[in-house]
């Protein structure tokens, strides 16, 4: 969402560079890197708003199961 509004201020800017945001020609950038690709979208940038955060929990928790934790995070392993 950060990208979307950084594409949103365009040349309100303090630099007034339409094309890039004021922190990457700062930064002497030149053009836009390709993970910004469609980030002028509101749609999509909602879109990666959901997807991203949970393709990692995804990830994340298929490792976690995958491992088998065990210990503090499982309630089975408990000693009575």
């Amino acid at each position: 969402m950060g990208m979307y509004l950084m594409r949103e201020i365009g040349a309100r800017g303090v630099y007034g560079n339409a094309s890039l945001p004021d922190f990457m020609i700062f930064l002497s950038w030149k053009s836009l890197p390709w993970y910004w690709w469609g980030s002028e979208h509101f749609v999509w940038a909602a879109v990666l708003v959901v997807a991203v955060p949970g393709l990692l929990a995804g990830v994340f928790g298929w490792l976690a199961f995958r491992s088998r934790v065990s210990g503090v995070y499982c309630p089975s392993s408990r000693r009575r």
